[in-house]
């Protein structure tokens, strides 16, 4: 994901994509396919309810609110408005559920309906068995509620686009990028899944694999800033790291939940500092005059970071105190 945010792709990472496609024979239950299209989905969604035995239930959407506010909190919720079940259908939970019993992108399979409510009974991957309730999404403005809408938190999940997939973790996918057509499509499906070994790969072309860039300069200008916080605090993480070294042992700690356990954080800084010597140490004033110095005099960036022993992204950070957004390298 590194990789494609920054867009450039190192053939190693190309080879472990591509060999996630090399053999799909065997497709876990719990998986979903991730498509491009629409129609593609909904027509993979039929034909695998069609091939199940037994009666379908249908449960309509119902609504409230002026037909334009409706209408938009239609598209940008995923709960269709008429949802079809039968018993042995894939399901996918669409929204958290305030007991934390399930969370948006949730897989399962619909293994009954209950007698009394008639209310799809669930099993999810993880075993647990749910009677799913309907659910509610409001289109709010400010305090004043526009339009909402009432469904089970539900939809079938052989397939969905890759659009609608936003925002969801699966537990493991089947995606097809073949017919990719817009930047950042790519990124959005691929980073559905925790990691390759819950992915396989149909089919990728090549603007599945590109991000537009603004994109890519908004995570250069993220990274620049989280080097900068490091360079600005680097030595407060030393230095507490140094004092809880002669801190008598206790049965509990606390410690600032952004720092890394003292094993991997010193072996982070002593592997960054083999190559950048002044990583995560503060800037002084010598260092500012001289960085001002090399940048005026037309120098290029890794003359610059080698020269001051500084990662790039604390020397764009630097430069950006001193001169501003406007600057840039030849």
């Amino acid at each position: 994901m590194n990789g494609i945010r920054s867009g450039v792709l190192r053939q190693s990472q190309l080879d472990a994509l591509k060999a996630r496609s090399e053999d799909t024979d065997y497709v876990p239950m719990s998986t979903t396919r991730l498509l491009t299209t629409n129609a593609n989905v909904d027509e993979i969604n039929h034909r695998h309810l069609l091939k199940l035995e037994g009666d379908s239930k249908e449960f309509l959407m119902t609504t409230s609110g002026p037909k334009k506010y409706v209408e938009q909190l239609k598209r940008s919720c995923l709960a269709p408005e008429v949802l079809e079940l039968k018993i042995g259908a894939a399901v996918m939970c669409i929204k958290n559920s305030q007991d934390k019993k399930y969370v948006n992108g949730s897989l399962g399979v619909v293994e009954d309906f209950d007698d009394n409510t008639g209310y799809p009974v669930v099993k999810l991957i993880n075993g647990r068995l749910l009677t799913i309730k309907p659910d509610t999404w409001e289109l709010l403005d400010g305090d004043k509620r526009r339009a909402q809408l009432t469904q089970l938190p539900l939809r079938l999940a052989w397939a969905i686009t890759v659009h609608k997939s936003q925002g969801m973790t699966l537990d493991s996918a089947r995606i097809d990028l073949s017919n990719a057509f817009v930047e950042g499509m790519g990124y959005v499906a691929l980073s559905r899944v925790r990691g390759l070994e819950n992915l396989i790969l149909d089919g990728l072309n090549g603007m599945a694999l590109r991000v537009s860039q603004v994109a890519r300069q908004i995570d250069v200008e993220l990274r620049d800033k989280s080097q900068a916080a490091l360079d600005d605090h680097g030595q407060l993480i030393i230095d507490w790291k140094n004092t809880e070294k002669k801190r008598p042992k206790v049965s509990v700690k606390l410690r600032p939940k952004n720092v890394e356990g003292h094993g991997a954080w010193t072996e982070k800084l002593e592997k960054m500092r083999e190559q950048y010597p002044n990583a995560y140490m503060p800037w002084k004033e010598q260092e500012d005059t001289e960085l001002k110095s090399l940048f005026d005099d037309g120098k290029k960036m890794d003359y610059i970071s080698r020269k001051l022993g500084r990662h790039p992204g604390s020397i764009r950070s630097r430069l950006k105190k001193h001169y501003g957004d406007n600057f840039s390298f030849l």
